[in-house]
């Protein structure tokens, strides 16, 4: 039996944001006094545990959404973050190393907590590769291929 893709993804989105804690704010705000129109801006909210979502999952989620800002991971007394520009992860910290490196120890993580800041980004691209081409290769390097 073959599962179509939407169902699929429809399954991740529903599936990180009900273990996620996502939590969209939607605000009302008067566009033109004459006109009366209701203009609507949305606030985004996104944390929770790494036990519940692993990070890959977090990340395929921002990704999807394309969303803009920093994730910022905290495992005990350890913290790494993640720098998103239009869903794509371009920069990473953790634990003295950065990049794909710092990506590598993130994914690792069982336990730990996130949190998605929105913001705008203007740091340059450091890392150019996808998350799925870094996933692979974290996959390899933890399977010893």
């Amino acid at each position: 039996m073959v599962i179509p893709v939407w169902i699929i993804i429809t399954g991740l989105i529903c599936g990180v944001a009900a273990a996620g804690g996502v939590v969209l704010f939607l605000e009302k705000k008067r566009r033109g006094a004459e006109s009366g129109a209701m203009q609507y801006s949305t606030s985004f909210v996104f944390s929770g545990n790494l036990k519940q979502t692993t990070l890959l999952d977090a990340i395929q989620f921002l990704e999807i959404g394309r969303r803009e800002g920093v994730l910022h991971i905290y495992a005990g007394r350890r913290k790494g973050y993640l720098t998103f520009c239009k869903g794509n992860v371009i920069d990473g910290f953790y634990r003295n190393e950065a990049g794909r490196e710092a990506v590598f120890q993130m994914l690792s993580l069982e336990e730990g907590d996130f949190y998605f800041e929105p913001k705008t980004i203007t740091q340059p691209k450091l890392i150019s590769d996808s998350i799925m081409d870094i996933t692979f290769e974290w996959d390899a390097r933890k399977n010893g291929a």
